[in-house]
């Protein structure tokens, strides 16, 4: 199957990648794990970055990117980041956003852009806003051949937003911005909870399961999310499962 033919409904990603991902100790490491990534998705390039400041000895690297050398050169080179406009509008919104659907204002912006499609950094671009436990602010972005437009868009940022918050996580702690103090404490219920969402199990079933009301187990999931700092059920259960709570 091209790229051209992926079926924009049905992107899937091997669970064990994302276990990859944690358990990975180098950039190369991840980039093995991102060129699998690309192979499944029908994406072109994949670039993940952490924004916030970092310890100055840290380890972890300022930029994970599939983009081809000569482009990464020249943006780091020149100081692209500060100019990207892909980045700056990052500030603007906490919601994946596509690049079509943004107007540069400045020469510096438009420049940037243009040179990035010169250097065949795909037709179509998707960013994703990232946040970490401690509000460390990320980004990761896609590219590819097809305009990432309804339905397309959806099914790319839900499966997308996955894999950059395994990426940031990554970072986060190759960078020693981690602690077991940063590990949310879930009550036993709300892991109860989390845990049969893993499984597969809707509110119904899991009211069956534990023996409590579907009310019951909304708000556990609630408290679950607001602990782990997710908007989705599906996000907090991908991070308690990554920081070993279930």
């Amino acid at each position: 199957m091209t790229n051209s033919e992926f079926d924009p409904q049905i992107i899937t990603i091997n669970d064990s990648l994302f276990d990859d991902i944690n358990e990975s100790d180098t950039q190369n490491d991840i980039l093995k794990i991102i060129e699998e990534i690309k192979k499944s998705s029908g994406i072109e390039n994949l670039t993940y970055a952490m924004l916030s400041s970092i310890p100055q000895q840290s380890k972890a690297p300022p930029l994970i990117t599939t983009y081809n050398e000569n482009w990464q050169e020249l943006y780091l080179s020149k100081g692209f980041l500060k100019d990207d406009p892909t980045v700056n509008r990052l500030f603007e919104s906490a919601l994946p956003f596509e690049w079509s659907k943004i107007v540069c204002r400045t020469p510096r912006e438009q420049h940037v852009m243009d040179l990035s499609r010169e250097y065949g950094v795909g037709a179509s671009g998707l960013t994703i806003p990232l946040r970490g436990l401690r509000g460390e602010l990320g980004i990761l972005t896609i590219t590819g051949p097809n305009a990432f437009n309804p339905p397309l868009k959806s099914c790319y940022a839900r499966t997308f937003s996955q894999v950059g918050l395994y990426l940031h996580e990554w970072h986060a702690r190759k960078a020693g911005l981690r602690s077991e103090q940063d590990i949310p404490r879930l009550s036993a219920r709300e892991k109860d909870c989390l845990a049969l969402c893993a499984a597969g199990l809707m509110a119904q079933r899991i009211s069956e399961k534990l023996g409590i009301s579907e009310a019951a187990i909304r708000l556990y999931l609630s408290s679950a999310r607001t602990k782990l700092r997710s908007q989705t059920t599906c996000g907090a259960v991908a991070k308690a499962i990554r920081l070993g709570i279930i």
